[in-house]
């Protein structure tokens, strides 16, 4: 009684890298850092969060203290990655006021915000999955580099354009999930499907308004 939700949480609760917590922004400090210590992922949707007005996870001091986190899009009406990895990243410079919030030594911003997103992802969906590694899934992800934003990008520098310079998207080509190629040239293999189907959602609950 009187607890905080994550307090009361961490209190009584076995909470250890099964779990995923969902958006996390209203932790104080010392939560933030007992949740890091459990191996759990603090699941964030960094678009929904802003939109919403809900308040800035802190991923500075939560991947400082080794936590795991991941991102997803919620229910929000724009779904992108690597939009979300930028407002994560950005939110934390208007906090602290710095640049480069969440870069390592070594590895650049895009790099760290990519593989910590891959490697919490996995971990919530307890999918073997999130590297190129012997008997992990193969979800992979082929980048367009012969455009006007990542012509002579290569390596971390081609992914850290495509996370902060607003066309990422766009430069997507392929994506296998599981090893099945899904996306064949920026074109998702069942499109004429699911927008047929969104269509005929959207006719029936515009007819019930």
């Amino acid at each position: 009684r009187g607890a905080r939700p994550v307090t009361w949480l961490l209190d009584n609760h076995d909470v250890d890298a099964r779990w995923c917590l969902i958006h996390c922004t209203q932790m104080t400090p010392e939560e933030t850092t007992r949740l890091a210590a459990t191996g759990a992922v603090a699941g964030l949707c960094p678009i929904t969060e802003s939109s919403l007005g809900d308040g800035i996870f802190d991923g500075v001091r939560h991947l400082g203290a080794g936590g795991q986190a991941g991102v997803g899009s919620d229910s929000n009406v724009h779904i992108a990655l690597f939009d979300e990895l930028r407002t994560l990243e950005y939110s934390q410079r208007l906090r602290d006021r710095s640049r480069a919030a969440l870069a390592m030594q070594g590895v650049s911003t895009g790099r760290r915000l990519y593989d910590t997103a891959l490697a919490g992802g996995a971990q919530a969906g307890g999918r073997n999955a999130g590297r190129i590694a012997k008997g992990a899934l193969a979800d992979l992800v082929a980048l367009a580099t012969d455009n006007e934003w990542l012509c002579n990008r290569t390596g971390d520098t081609a992914l850290d354009t495509a996370i902060f310079g607003g066309h990422g998207a766009g430069c997507v080509t392929d994506v296998w999930s599981g090893g099945r190629h899904v996306v064949r040239e920026g074109r998702h293999i069942r499109r004429d499907t699911i927008c047929a189907r969104f269509r005929a959602v959207m006719a029936e609950l515009e007819a019930q308004a």
